[in-house]
């Protein structure tokens, strides 16, 4: 069973209607004895980061979330959720991360418009030491962006694949361990994104 985790802040219902679509057992649930149950986690997110953390702190996710972390459980961030996974973010200030990808959120330093909205290839870089176990099966497809901050320049060595925007490579899909991100939006993504959830379910 995956876990959509219910903070109050993100797109909670198109998620839970693509892993309806794909037959995926899934269940939207701010309860920690619940969301201890689940097999994996999924975080979802539109928003803030601020706002986000504060929200996870206000229904006392974060205990329940470094725990999950810590024994192993998959977890897949989506855009916003994607972003708390990070060490900090300067949107609005500084704000303190999950911290559990060692990189850093900030505005994309690009004269084309922000937010990023639309459709960006991404494909893994040469230096990737494994397979990308989300991509499989979809290198070079396209997802669908929406965005004005992200994880860009030194990204730690923790980058999987990446997508391009006004000329800046930014990180589009992380993998470390059992945790994932993916900057994009896979319910938004036609097929491709629905193979990507469905590439997660596999996981657990």
């Amino acid at each position: 069973m995956l876990a959509i985790i219910d903070y109050g802040i993100g797109n909670i219902r198109s998620v839970r209607n693509a892993l309806d679509h794909l037959g995926i057992p899934a269940i939207i649930s701010r309860d920690p004895a619940e969301l201890r149950r689940a097999d994996a986690l999924l975080l979802p997110g539109v928003g803030a980061f601020g706002e986000g953390m504060a929200r996870i702190e206000t229904y006392g996710l974060r205990p329940l979330l470094d725990e999950a972390h810590a024994a192993g459980k998959p977890l897949l961030g989506i855009c916003l959720g994607f972003e708390l996974l990070m060490l900090s973010s300067d949107e609005m200030g500084r704000h303190d991360g999950l911290g559990y990808v060692r990189c850093s959120v900030s505005r994309l330093p690009v004269k084309a418009k922000l937010p990023h909205i639309g459709w960006s290839r991404v494909a893994t870089g040469p230096a990737s030491a494994q397979p990308c176990r989300l991509l499989k099966g979809l290198e070079g497809e396209s997802f669908y962006f929406v965005h004005s901050y992200g994880v860009h320049g030194d990204m730690g060595g923790e980058v999987h694949a990446t997508a391009s925007y006004g000329g800046l490579s930014l990180m589009a899909l992380v993998e470390k361990g059992s945790v994932f991100g993916t900057q994009f939006h896979p319910e938004k993504s036609g097929e491709a994104g629905l193979e990507l959830l469905r590439n997660f379910s596999l996981l657990y």
